[in-house]
């Protein structure tokens, strides 16, 4: 397929045109890749956690110590949210957490709100 690019759209269109018994199957496939897409991650993470310990540049203390450096800001502590937002995306990177959105799934609270007398 060198040279065809296809939309996300596109590609929505095709895997609905499949049946639904190769719709499974895709979604298998897609899952199962994902999975050890996954565990390469959590090995390289593992890996270089390893390193650290043995080189000694590991850090070590209670959560609240880590995360207290973690969100310490180097030069004056007047980081904006949007500086804020990218370190800590570029922790989580670093760190390699990822969000599902299993893990949102039950987060909204749905009911219509309070009632309120007019």
């Amino acid at each position: 397929m060198e040279g065809c690019m296809m939309t996300l759209q596109e590609i929505i269109d095709q895997v609905q045109s499949l049946s639904i018994e190769d719709q499974d199957q895709l979604f298998e496939l897609i899952r199962k890749g994902r999975i050890e897409n996954r565990r390469d991650e959590i090995l390289a993470n593992a890996q270089e956690v390893f390193r650290a310990v043995e080189t000694g540049t590991a850090m070590r203390g209670t959560f609240e110590e880590l995360k207290s450096h973690l969100l310490e800001d180097e030069d004056t502590n007047s980081d904006g949210f949007w500086d804020m937002a990218l370190k800590f995306r570029q922790v989580m990177k670093q760190e390699g957490i990822t969000f599902e959105d299993a893990d949102f799934a039950d987060l909204r609270d749905r009911s219509v709100g309070r009632e309120v007398a007019l």
